[in-house]
């Protein structure tokens, strides 16, 4: 992973890539180059103990067309040496485009903590030339303030479970009362939850678009996002779908995907008719599982948009962490919006928000 690609040119000199095949751009001596491939890139990730299983490309290139994007994997070069990656995801508006702008979280380079401040600079020609009215880059931690290089600087929080050396009765025992008790009752029902299959995710997007619409709300995904994620990615290593079902009938999935040291609880939905019964309970129960018996050292409960969901993850013995969400918004944007409702017919577009969470009970 070293040398010199023929593409490489600096923004002060040099010839760009040819029309299609990515960019690079150079500062502080930081070069972003289109990666070579998924193996150059899963090897970039590895080194970093921050990267998560949004860095990996087999999520990023399944899920780019759910959230209507096109995956741009980038390699970060410092001195001739690969140093890291950066991935975008970018969607188009009309003549704009939209940078990281999506329902998940931790979408960020990894690269050395010295070479951050660089590499954000790359970005934001990046972002300029792609002409990006919005452009997000976060973090699966905090980053110094100093580091943000021009973006506006947020902190957001997630829940995780620490896994390492803890038995099933640690687990169970670091969980309130009621959550014990919900998972024991649904066991006792009859729900039970295995792999899931490709006919389980039949009724998936009805059950999310209840759960939206109840909240006045769409789903930032496309139809079929579960099914075409797992035709990718459920037969590969660090990847767990799981459906519960009672009486052979599905009643909820989960998705689970990991890196080689960490577990993210990506997705749960639960059939609107079931959850009073808590079946969510027994699918989080079984994800903690299936990650501590995969030796991995924590579960991220992905994400608390609001204090109800953030006490319910409270609940499974989960630990508030912040992270660093970076975001810069063009003058522009209002503009670009009014545009694009000129362009096309209905109503106006708009950026993709939060996720709503499925489960708060």
């Amino acid at each position: 992973m070293t040398g010199t690609p023929a593409a490489r040119y600096a923004t002060d000199g040099g010839h760009p890539p040819a029309a299609g095949a990515g960019s690079a751009h150079q500062q502080g001596g930081v070069e972003l180059e289109p990666v070579a491939g998924p193996t150059d890139w899963e090897a970039s990730s590895a080194a970093f103990a921050e990267a998560t299983a949004f860095h990996r490309y087999d999520f990023l290139e399944a899920v780019a067309p759910a959230v209507r994007c096109r995956f741009v994997p980038l390699q970060v070069w410092y001195r001739g040496q690969a140093v890291g990656v950066a991935p975008l995801l970018v969607k188009r508006l009309g003549p704009f485009c939209t940078i990281n702008w999506v329902p998940f979280p931790y979408l960020g380079p990894l690269v050395p903590a010295t070479l951050l401040p660089a590499t954000l600079s790359a970005l934001r020609t990046e972002a300029r030339r792609r002409r990006a009215v919005g452009h997000q880059q976060s973090f699966s931690g905090l980053i110094p303030s100093r580091s943000a290089s021009g973006f506006a600087f947020a902190t957001d929080r997630s829940f995780v479970i620490s896994l390492s050396n803890r038995s099933e009765e640690d687990l169970l025992a670091a969980m309130d009362k009621k959550r014990r008790q919900a998972i024991r009752r649904t066991q006792r029902l009859g729900y039970e939850v295995g792999p899931a299959q490709r006919r389980d995710f039949g009724p998936v997007d009805a059950w999310i678009g209840e759960v939206y619409a109840a909240q006045g709300k769409r789903d930032s995904y496309r139809a079929g996002t579960w099914e075409r994620v797992f035709a990718a990615l459920g037969e590969t290593p660090g990847s767990a779908f799981r459906a519960v079902r009672q009486g052979g009938r599905t009643v909820g999935m989960a998705a689970i995907l990991a890196t080689a040291r960490r577990a993210f609880f990506w997705q749960v939905a639960i059939d609107p008719s079931h959850r009073p019964e808590h079946p969510q309970e027994l699918l989080t129960w079984q994800a903690l599982r299936w990650a501590r018996d995969a030796g991995l050292a924590e579960l991220d409960l992905v994400g608390a948009p609001n204090e109800g969901i953030a006490e319910y993850k409270r609940r499974f013995g989960a630990v508030e962490r912040p992270y660093t969400v970076l975001c810069r918004e063009a003058a522009a944007r209002r503009a670009a919006l009014a545009v694009l409702s000129r362009l096309r017919p209905g109503p106006a577009p708009r950026l993709p928000s939060d996720p709503l969470p499925l489960t708060e009970s």
